[in-house]
């Protein structure tokens, strides 16, 4: 999340603040753990770097391979031999070859939101203690990985058809856990050289230092602990307490990926022997990863940055306004529709945000709008990138719960659609009730108009290929994020200012964001096995559907659940939390999966601009600091758009149909394809 006072005026620098975690120059006086934490870093950054630049390029010729196998299927009806295998192969060096590089640029996403109020000395204190926690876990990963490609390597196990051998792979998984474990060590040697240094008295130091390690111990050994102290409790209880455990740390900045497989791993030692929980990690490890499936992740994050970085966004806006200029409130609605449209390519929320307010805020101020309207328009409008697809929150939540991902971009359309109309109409409406809000502005002549128009038509006709390829079954949408990214890419290719830099700053940004996706991944699958022994899903969907209430009451408190949510964390650690907990009671209450995806989304969407945090909020502030435009005046300007989606939630629930016709109507059967 974008701190308020940053004042960052570059949109990537907003999606994505990359800081190296330790410093690349000597300090004056370096302590014993400052010099370790350099000397470490010093190794392993180069590693990891020229990992991850291979994994960006195989990212690339993954997409590439996926459309030779489309034209071949298609044209020539001789799909190429082992595509599926080869893709999730890729996939999986891919992965691992960018998760310790990830964490050297520290973009594995966490929960900033008490840890930015607490002084330096108590957070190097609580990421010293994280640090120790997820050194553990990655260390174990690392080594349980190398165990099972030993022993792939001792049977000669081979996959079926490209006859790859299986301990290539676990080998991967195991170098990759490795350079993220050492990492993690790096980086607590790097916050002890800070409380060394913060320390003036020793023994403070080395009773804080022997506090973290009491805390790091305590946490590794809970479930000894609590066996000792509690040995009678019953797997529901344990299921309770370690996502307890899940949600403080969370809150207090341990990485949401890390958090979830330490909660997983701990309480997996509670409840069943320490071998078979180990055994659970050694095969979660890979496995979590090695989905032919979770190959449309890279592909349509790919699809996104590449368009990101083509400048795509600018030329929507030029058509928004264009179009829209001359009406009450014209370039704010013109600004919304031009969300509309990136969302439509880009995929996400915060992404929209910082495009399109780079954008437009400066061409609203030129027009003297009022800095709440300005601001409170590119916002919300922002939010529309998780809603109309192709969404990674789509893909996501289709994996997750095992829906068709092409049934849930359909579902998405018709809502996105009526969200943007709405957002527009909200604009329109303030500014003919109070004019001096949002000023027309000057009358383009039609030649212009239908120039900006024809502008974009790459955008409308990659579009069309991604969506219409799904909805009319042609494409799975896995083909069909190799299409977008190959088509993307073309786009890019041709888009005045583009350059090499910038393509290469797109794939490491999409195979660093899938990186920090598929850690989560992994931890998801430790914590939803241990969630699974403790009945604590069924449990909780059987206590809510003996409550003597409607179903529609539950329904609302599982909607602000995802509200307050949606106001501090990312929207795919938010589902991959959640889902396994509350999707079971959903569907046990008889709403309808696709359906209440959306509705989540859309609630999501909420989240992000609400009071008193919203990520977009705080993403457009940085845009417009320059402006003096105070948060306070961003979330006035919220207000309208809040109420919007508001209403827009009250119609789907209603009318359900509404979101779910479209995707009734395909040919798509199949869960994931």
């Amino acid at each position: 999340m974008a701190k308020e006072g940053q004042g960052l005026d570059n949109p990537v620098d907003i999606i994505h603040l990359e800081t190296s975690n330790v410093p690349a120059e000597p300090e004056a006086g370096e302590d014993i753990f400052g010099l370790i934490a350099r000397g470490a870093h010093k190794i392993l950054d180069p590693i990891c770097r020229y990992l991850c630049y291979a994994a960006a390029i195989l990212t690339l010729i993954m997409s590439i391979a996926m459309v030779v196998d489309l034209v071949s299927r298609l044209a020539f009806s001789k799909p190429l031999t082992g595509m599926i295998e080869l893709q999730t192969y890729m996939l999986v060096f891919m992965a691992f070859f960018s998760i310790g590089y990830t964490m050297l640029k520290n973009q594995h996403v966490a929960v900033d939101l008490f840890t930015s109020q607490l002084s330096l000395h108590v957070n190097s204190i609580l990421q010293s203690i994280f640090s120790i926690w997820g050194t553990f876990i990655f260390a174990a990963m690392s080594w349980l990985s190398a165990a099972r490609g030993i022993e792939a390597f001792e049977s000669g196990q081979i996959s079926d058809i490209l006859t790859m051998p299986f301990w290539l792979l676990y080998s991967a998984a195991s170098l990759g856990t490795l350079l993220l474990a050492l990492a993690l060590a790096a980086l607590l040697f790097s916050h002890l050289s800070g409380l060394n240094r913060h320390y003036k008295d020793r023994v403070k130091f080395w009773t804080t230092l022997a506090l973290i390690v009491a805390v790091s111990l305590a946490g590794i050994f809970s479930a000894e602990i609590l066996k000792l102290v509690l040995p009678k409790l019953s797997a529901p209880t344990i299921g309770i307490i370690y996502t307890t455990l899940l949600m403080v740390i969370l809150l207090l900045g341990f990485p949401v990926g890390f958090a979830m497989a330490f909660a997983g791993l701990t309480g997996l030692f509670y409840l069943v022997d320490y071998r078979v929980a180990y055994n659970v990690a050694k095969v979660n490890t890979y496995d979590a990863v090695a989905v032919y499936f979770f190959v449309v992740i890279p592909f349509f994050l790919l699809m996104g940055f590449l368009i990101l970085h083509a400048g795509i966004g600018a030329k929507l806006y030029n058509a928004g306004i264009k179009v829209f200029g001359r009406l009450p409130g014209g370039l704010a609605v013109g600004t919304v529709v031009g969300c509309g449209g990136f969302a439509a390519i880009c995929g996400d929320s915060v992404a929209s945000a910082a495009t399109m307010g780079s954008v437009s805020v400066p061409e609203m101020k030129k027009y003297n709008y009022d800095d709440s309207l300005a601001t409170g328009a590119v916002a919300a409008g922002g939010t529309l990138g998780i809603l109309i697809p192709p969404s990674i929150g789509f893909v996501v939540y289709g994996i997750i719960t095992e829906q068709s991902i092409g049934k849930m971009f359909m579902a998405g359309i018709v809502p996105g659609i009526i969200l943007t109309i709405g957002f527009a109409a909200a604009v329109y409406v303030q500014c003919l009730i109070n004019p001096k809000l949002g000023p027309k502005a000057e009358k383009f002549p039609f030649r212009e108009i239908a120039w900006s128009i024809f502008e974009i038509w790459p955008v409308g006709a990659l579009f069309a290929a991604v969506i219409g390829g799904i909805y009319s079954g042609i494409l799975t949408p896995t083909e069909a994020g190799g299409i977008g990214a190959s088509g993307a890419l073309l786009i890019a290719l041709f888009a005045k200012g583009f350059n090499r830099h910038k393509l290469f700053d797109a794939l490491l940004e999409a195979t660093t964001t899938s990186a920090m996706i598929f850690t989560i991944l992994i931890g998801v699958g430790l914590l939803g096995y241990m969630i699974t022994l403790t009945d604590l899903p069924r449990s909780f969907a059987d206590y809510l559907n003996g409550l003597d209430v409607s179903r529609y009451v539950i329904y609302t408190l599982i909607l602000l659940l995802y509200l307050v949510l949606g106001m501090v964390m990312n929207i795919i650690p938010m589902m991959m939390l959640t889902l396994p907990i509350l999707f079971p009671t959903v569907v046990g209450l008889g709403f309808d999966p696709i359906w209440f995806g959306v509705i989540m989304v859309i609630m999501m969407e909420m989240g992000q601009i609400t009071p008193p945090i919203g990520i977009n909020v705080f993403v457009i502030h940085g845009v417009a600091k320059k402006y003096d435009v105070s948060m306070a005046t961003i979330y006035k300007g919220i207000i309208a758009f809040v109420i919007v989606e508001i209403l827009v939630i009250a119609l789907l629930t209603f009318f359900p149909d509404i979101v779910l016709w479209l995707p009734n109507s395909m040919d798509i059967l199949a869960p994931l394809e």
